[in-house]
């Protein structure tokens, strides 16, 4: 797992998620209401957990604000001709989504410091006008199309994978 350790002002801490994180992240999860059945199983979480553990590339990140658990990140970064950061899934309360915008600025403002990222990606499922309509906000723009890649509560949804260049 790719180590990340970022304080935000003096209230906001993005760090690791470690193994003793999980339980809190699940209860945390199935009291937003906002997540699939399967996603908020501890037997999936942990998967999803191990799968970031395992590779040095990835990350998988819990945003706290005055110590207490708002948000999780989930991501990877490519090391390329012009290195790539890939943000797979961002959830942050919906009573701080002020702070969404300033979150992944600084982000993508750490990893192109710290891993000299130009490139950066995020996917996003195509019903999820909001969720669109704030990486468009953030200067993302859409690359492509994956016919019904998610499969949530046996309905299939396309993915839209969206990009931006900083440089």
């Amino acid at each position: 797992m790719l180590d990340v350790e970022m304080m935000l002002r003096d209230d906001i801490e993005i760090s690791n998620v470690h193994h003793r994180d999980l339980i809190e992240i699940k209860k945390w999860m199935e009291m937003k209401n906002a997540f699939a059945r399967e996603e908020t199983d501890l037997d999936k979480l942990t998967e999803r957990f191990l799968e970031s553990y395992i590779s040095e590339c990835e990350f998988f990140l819990k945003i706290k604000k005055n110590n207490k658990l708002v948000g999780i990140l989930k991501g990877r970064i490519e090391f390329k001709v012009e290195n790539e950061l890939w943000i797979w899934f961002f959830y942050l309360d919906k009573i701080y989504d002020d702070l969404r915008d300033f979150i992944i600025i600084e982000l993508m403002n750490y990893f192109s410091k710290e891993y000299n990222a130009t490139v950066f990606f995020t996917r996003v499922i195509k019903n999820e006008i909001e969720n669109l309509n704030f990486w468009k906000q953030m200067g993302f723009k859409t690359i492509r199309m994956v016919k019904n890649f998610y499969n949530v509560n046996d309905r299939y949804m396309d993915m839209i994978i969206m990009g931006k260049v900083n440089g």
